[in-house]
């Protein structure tokens, strides 16, 4: 065996006087301990490398403990967090300690049951005001019935007295009797319409309507009570305004009327200015404003915002001057934020207001609002009508209202009468009221369509949900009149009815 050259080299050094080399055993021996020497050097380099593999694996672990301590901290700190965003009651709060986890996640889940418990309470709150909306809402609606029905009556009465002949002084009285009917009528109005909004409960139709017709109606209809303050009611209107729209003409109505009332209220020997403009269009929409402008007493700027909140006038004085309810804005406010407007107001105290609004309609053909062929029209000469109702004064009402119109009556005082008699004769339209004894005109209407499907059917309610009409139509009637109503719209009510039965027929 070939000695390694480190034993040789020692050898050499400190066997210099010995010929070793040449010594059988002496060469055994080296080689004997060469063998064991170059084992320990494996070893020792065996010893190294696990050393060194270790050392790196002991780094990798430590590295990836740190790793793990870090994010275990900063969870836990996320928690604390928490806990502190959480924990409002001084008298739950505990001395949490980063290094007990268990406690924090102990506390944890004490604060989720906490909230779960407060969650619950939360949503039998809410169901408790919520039966108690719904509770507030059916009782205005009953009200509403109970207040309308004799209403119709006396505004009917108050146009009947009109038409008769009476004693000159009475011309005033009888005037004062309209004028009060009606604003008590607006003023049930709006309070329903306020509760309904506040419930959210508020439908929008979106039906064609003539928008030229709307408007100029509107100026119409308040050019006597401007007259009556010596004021001149003015409309402008652009020629770029289509003539039929698609939305709810009733609502966007209540809004001018109230809005027109008000500049009329307070203004005295002036004038209102009705403008409608189209600030952007195109053939299938357009944006319009509509604005308001009066040369009233105007609204100091720190009250124009409060003129919106509801039971609320500018001043104290002016409701006692002036009167009202304080609602009329913040319905018309409210009801214009539904149809994604915003009544705005520019106004300067002692020289007039302007308030207006933009709103974005859709376009529709004139054919939906007008039939482009009317056979056969006619008017309500001679025409045969039903009037179904369980109130004497109600039918004596109508009785006396159509009186003029040349009609052939026939009256029943419930449903079921009036199913026999519709079976019996030919009548050209039923007016039948919705809530009687022995059969309502709902049932009565269905019991009508199971032999008569050209007959038309209005009913008379004292109800002002628009989702009424839907159900109405679902059952078989053909149209719907609100108590109380004005006789001219009960007038074209039945001619515009009779004349669309006749194109169907």
């Amino acid at each position: 065996m070939k000695l390694s050259k480190k034993i040789t080299a020692i050898a050499e050094k400190h066997l210099v006087k010995t010929d070793w080399k040449n010594n059988p055993e002496m060469l055994k021996f080296m080689e004997g301990v060469s063998v064991h020497s170059l084992q320990l050097e494996l070893e020792r380099m065996s010893i190294e490398t696990d050393f060194s593999l270790a050392k790196k694996e002991y780094h990798a672990v430590t590295t990836k403990l740190t790793a793990e301590k870090k994010l275990r901290e900063q969870s836990i700190e996320k928690m604390l967090s928490a806990i502190s965003t959480l924990d409002d009651d001084p008298e739950h709060r505990l001395n949490l300690n980063k290094n007990n986890l268990l406690m924090v996640a102990e506390y944890l889940d004490f604060q989720v049951q906490r909230r779960k418990e407060i969650e619950n309470q939360l949503l039998l709150s809410i169901d408790e005001t919520r039966r108690a909306s719904d509770a507030k809402s059916q009782f205005l609606s009953i009200m509403s019935h109970e207040i309308r029905s004799p209403l119709n009556v006396i505004i009917g009465m108050a146009h009947i007295l009109q038409k008769e002949h009476h004693l000159k002084d009475q011309e005033e009285n009888i005037d004062v009797l309209n004028i009060a009917s009606n604003n008590l009528m607006l003023l049930i109005n709006d309070i329903l319409d306020y509760s309904k909004i506040e419930s959210g409960k508020l439908e929008l139709d979106n039906s064609p309507f003539d928008f030229h017709k709307l408007i100029n109606n509107l100026k119409k209809a308040h050019t006597s009570s401007a007259a009556e303050k010596r004021n001149c009611l003015n409309l402008e209107m652009d020629k770029e305004i289509a003539s039929c729209y698609h939305g709810d003409s009733v609502r966007i109505g209540q809004v001018l009327t109230n809005v027109l009332s008000n500049a009329i209220k307070f203004t005295k020997n002036g004038e209102i200015n009705l403008s409608v403009s189209e600030i952007v269009g195109n053939h299938k929409e357009s944006t319009i404003r509509i604005s308001v402008q009066d040369t009233g007493i105007g609204i100091s700027k720190d009250n124009q915002k409060k003129i919106f909140e509801k039971f609320t006038q500018a001043e104290s004085h002016i409701t006692r001057e002036f009167g009202g309810t304080g609602l009329g804005l913040t319905i018309s406010r409210d009801l214009l934020g539904i149809m994604d407007s915003k009544l705005q107001i520019e106004s300067t105290e002692g020289v007039g207001s302007t308030f207006y609004f933009d709103i974005t309609l859709q376009k529709g053909n004139v054919q939906e609002v007008i039939p482009t062929q009317i056979h056969d029209s006619r008017d309500l000469s001679n025409a045969r009508i039903l009037i179904v109702d369980d109130l004497e004064y109600n039918l004596m009402i109508l009785q006396k209202i159509v009186k003029d119109w040349k009609v052939q009556l026939d009256f029943a005082s419930n449903g079921e009468e009036a199913v026999a008699m519709i079976e019996a004769n030919n009548y050209d339209l039923v007016l039948m009221d919705l809530q009687m004894p022995v059969m309502d005109g709902r049932k009565a209407t269905i019991e009508v369509r199971k032999f008569n499907q050209h007959v038309p059917i209005i009913a008379l309610t004292a109800s002002t949900d628009i989702s009424l009409k839907i159900e109405l139509m679902a059952i078989g009637m053909n149209d719907y009149l609100t108590k109380p109503f004005n006789p001219n719209e009960l007038y074209h009510k039945l001619e515009s009815t009779i004349n669309q039965s006749l194109i169907v027929a």
